[in-house]
Order: C-alpha cells, then sequence, then structure tokens
C-alpha cells in the first residue's frame, strides 16, 4: 500500500469514527445511561461516613465500579448499533462505496466507540476525582492508573463484541459477548480448581482457554486500590501491548468475516 493510500484510508477511518462519536452522543439511550450514572457516582462519597482511610477506598472502588459498569452498558449497547443496522438497513453501502475496504469501515466503527468511551471515563472519572478531593482532601492517584485500565478492559470487549457482530445476529452477539466476558474473569480460578483435582483433562481445557480466549482478570483493580498497592509502570505497558495486540486481532478476524459475509 502506497502512503497516499494509507493516509487516505486513515483520514475515512477517522471520519467515520468521528461521525459514529456524534451518533452515539446524540443517542437518547447514551444519554439515559449518563443521566444514570452520574447521580450513582456521586453518591459513592456517602459511604465515606468517617475520615480519610479504608472509607475513601471504599469510595474509590465503588465509583470505578460504577464507571465499568456504566461502560459495559456502552460497549453491549453500541457496538452492536455501529455494524448490525447497518447490514440491516443497508446502510453500510452509502460507507464501503466510499471507503477503501471494509477494514477501514471496522476501524472506524472501533474508533467510534472509543471515543465515546473516552468521553465517558473522563466526565465520571473526573466526577470520582473532585469527589474525593473535596470530601478527603487528598489527591488519589490510583483513579488515573485505574481509568487507564478500565479503559483498556473496555476496548478489548468492543472489539469482540464487534468482531461476533460482523458474522452474527444481535441475540447471538449479546449472548457470547457476556459469555466470554464472564468466563474472562473466571480463567485463573477455573484452571486453580482444576489443578487442585487433578484432573488433566480439565486443566488442558483450561490452558486452551487462556491462551485463546481474553484473560479480563489482569484489568481488576479492586486489589490495588484497596490494598494502596502501587502499579508499576512496566506491568501497565506490558498490559497495554497486549490489550493493542489482542484488539488488533479480534478486529481483522471481525473484518475478515465481515469482506466474506454477502451484504
Amino acid at each position: 500500500m502506497k502512503f497516499g493510500d494509507f493516509k487516505s484510508s486513515c483520514a475515512i477511518s477517522c471520519s467515520i469514527a468521528y461521525y459514529s462519536f456524534l451518533e452515539a452522543l446524540r443517542n437518547r439511550l447514551f444519554l439515559g445511561i449518563v443521566l444514570l450514572a452520574i447521580p450513582l457516582s456521586a453518591s459513592a462519597w456517602l459511604l465515606d461516613t468517617y475520615n480519610l482511610g479504608f472509607q475513601a477506598r471504599l469510595v474509590i472502588d465503588t465509583g470505578l465500579s460504577i464507571i465499568s459498569l456504566t461502560g459495559l452498558l456502552v460497549v453491549l449497547f453500541f457496538s452492536l448499533d455501529q455494524i448490525i443496522p447497518d447490514i440491516e438497513r443497508r446502510t453500510i453501502y452509502f460507507v464501503i462505496t466510499r471507503a477503501p475496504s471494509r477494514h477501514v469501515y471496522i476501524a472506524g466503527r472501533f474508533g467510534g466507540i472509543a471515543l465515546t468511551l473516552i468521553f465517558l471515563n473522563f466526565l465520571l472519572g473526573t466526577l470520582l476525582f473532585l469527589i474525593l478531593r473535596m470530601q478527603a482532601g487528598a489527591w488519589f492517584a490510583e483513579i488515573p492508573v485505574a481509568m487507564f485500565l478500565v479503559f483498556l478492559k473496555q476496548l478489548l470487549l468492543v472489539s469482540i463484541v464487534m468482531m461476533l457482530a460482523a458474522c452474527s445476529t444481535k441475540i447471538i452477539t449479546v449472548s457470547l459477548s457476556v459469555l466470554i466476558y464472564v468466563v474472562g474473569h473466571g480463567l485463573d480460578i477455573f484452571r486453580m480448581l482444576a489443578e487442585r483435582r487433578g484432573n488433566k483433562i480439565l486443566t488442558a481445557i483450561a490452558d486452551f482457554c487462556i491462551f485463546v480466549m481474553p484473560d479480563f482478570s489482569l484489568y481488576e483493580t479492586r486489589i490495588m486500590v484497596m490494598h494502596e498497592i502501587p502499579a508499576r509502570g512496566s506491568a501497565i505497558v506490558l498490559l497495554t501491548v497486549y490489550t493493542m495486540a489482542a484488539v488488533f486481532f479480534y478486529l481483522s478476524l471481525g473484518s475478515a468475516a465481515l469482506s466474506r459475509r454477502d451484504l
């Protein structure tokens, strides 16, 4: 691919991402999720009944859990609306005729969801940061780090949802996405139980799942927040590289499936 073609593809992908972001902001469902998440995040300070200490950590953990759950709703609902409705309404033809390939279309739709998540996480994360500053009188450096980890997990889930949406229906996509998300949080536990029972077959299945499926437990922030364990820069870099590689892999599968799909 020539540099000019690559530049043109990036420009088209950025345009798709921008208009996808605007569509999400205008969506009433997104507005409803934001209006629901803001009071829930703001009410987290009620847990801080006492002075600075464990209660403040509990507020951070509760606020991050609310933000993570809100992001999960945005991922599930809006990732589906990026591809499947375009196919059902035949509007995908209008985009594809102007895009060099369907890979560019997938990348643009993914970028739109990423921008939406950045906006949502920044809004809720800033609110939580300010509440803790006003109530506890201290700055908590764990919050930006934890928010970044939550964002990485959301990006990974978006890529999986978009991969499934490119080759299946809404019901199948939602069901498999939730299943992968739940299983991805318990792979280590499943493998530990299999090893404890000494079952080689279950252990082999667990090893295969760990190799194939994403490990969402890597993005958990509760231990770091509750026990005040600082995150290592090298670990964050490795996790970022792992996430970007996994996102690229799943989006490539989704693009290949969409390219072979008869629209």
